[in-house]
């Protein structure tokens, strides 16, 4: 057999391997299978320091193959033992995944299975590429740089030192948290910038050539008094969406001595977190004219229930004795931080006063 032949057969294997891998990152369900019940432990940290360590393999790994297998001039026999490294880390990181347990977190669980998969799947389009380069008939492209640079993203990402894998559920549940806050302050703009009036200075934007009257858009003093109260209760969303991240899903609860009480109260506050710019979007649909009452009023409701959840699982976190003491440390600025769990209370029961207002009021006029 030849050394292309070898390098031929690698490849499909790694392949293969990759597929096999995908399978079981998608099966991760925080229970570790009985094949690898002599590798679990109850320390995520192991893990995850496992799992950055096997993305640096796979990184040296792929640029190795890479420069073996360059089309133009490919070095078959060299490529043999960089590609048998790939498909055994490759595996391995699909293991290593299999090791998250529920007491971890299902939160951390997702974001390791989502980074897992984008990068085998970048090596496994990587095997492909070059499987195509193997056997054309034609003179073979640079298409395969493009793919170890999908490679090489990938793991860069996730050893990045600001953004790159959580080293645990809080940070992971942290992350979805700051990712939905962008759309809760995009929200709030929105409504801050939404036209008061019709006036256009004389600006012809074209509306009436499609028979359509602008003046239709144009707020009554009803309508306008509505999207005042709206943006009330979004600013203070936005506001309560925002000490979720600084004051409850912060450094102190990462040495929290009860981890796997808190884990399953951060699974569902993640879960929490986009129904909040969900519904607030959904709200604010609402605002602009003409109004229709009856559903702005289906609308307030709905952001009143996402509310009863995030406040239920605020709660139940600060119903935990170590929590509360642990989250009165000081902010960092040298004074005293107001009492979170008062200051929460006294949030949530403006938010749901609002709403219960407005409420009552679209009620009245209906």
């Amino acid at each position: 057999m030849s050394e292309k032949q070898k390098s031929t057969i690698s490849l499909a294997l790694l392949k293969e391997t990759c597929d096999a891998a995908l399978s079981s990152v998608a099966a991760a369900d925080g229970v570790v299978p009985d094949d690898l019940a002599h590798l679990q432990t109850t320390d995520f940290a192991v893990i995850h320091k496992d799992f950055i360590s096997l993305l640096a393999y796979l990184y040296s790994a792929t640029t190795k193959t890479a420069i073996s297998l360059k089309p133009t001039s490919p070095t078959y026999s060299a490529s043999l033992s960089p590609l048998k490294d790939l498909s055994t880390n490759v595996s391995n990181l699909s293991h290593n995944v299999r090791l998250v347990q529920n007491a971890h977190g299902a939160t951390v669980l997702k974001e390791l299975q989502l980074a897992a998969r984008s990068v085998i799947s970048a090596i496994q389009g990587l095997a492909e590429t070059l499987l195509s380069d193997a056997n054309a008939t034609k003179e073979p492209c640079d298409a395969y740089l493009s793919k170890v640079g999908e490679v090489h993203d990938a793991i860069d990402k996730l050893r990045s030192s600001t953004d790159g894998l959580s080293s645990n559920n809080v940070a992971a549940a942290r992350k979805v948290w700051a990712a939905d806050q962008s759309s809760l302050s995009d929200a709030l703009r929105e409504l801050q910038d939404m036209p008061e009036s019709g006036d256009d200075d004389g600006f012809d934007d074209g509306w009436d050539e499609l028979g359509i009257d602008p003046s239709s858009s144009k707020l009554s003093p009803e309508e306008l008094e509505r999207l005042r109260k709206v943006e009330s209760i979004v600013k203070l969303c936005n506001l309560m969406h925002k000490t979720v991240m600084k004051r409850v899903l912060s450094a102190p609860l990462h040495n929290a001595p009860i981890q796997q009480e808190i884990n399953p109260i951060l699974d569902l506050l993640a879960n929490d977190s986009p129904t909040l710019p969900a519904a607030v979007d959904d709200l604010i649909a609402t605002v602009y004219s003409p109004q229709d009452k009856g559903e702005m009023l289906d609308q307030l409701h709905h952001l009143d229930g996402a509310i009863d959840n995030i406040k239920s699982h605020i709660d139940s976190l600060f119903a935990l004795e170590p929590v509360g003491e642990l989250l009165k440390e000081a902010t960092g600025t040298g004074k005293k931080a107001p009492d979170v769990k008062r200051w929460f209370g006294t949030c949530f029961e403006e938010i749901k006063k609002l709403i219960a207002q407005m409420s009552t009021t679209l009620q009245d006029v209906q």
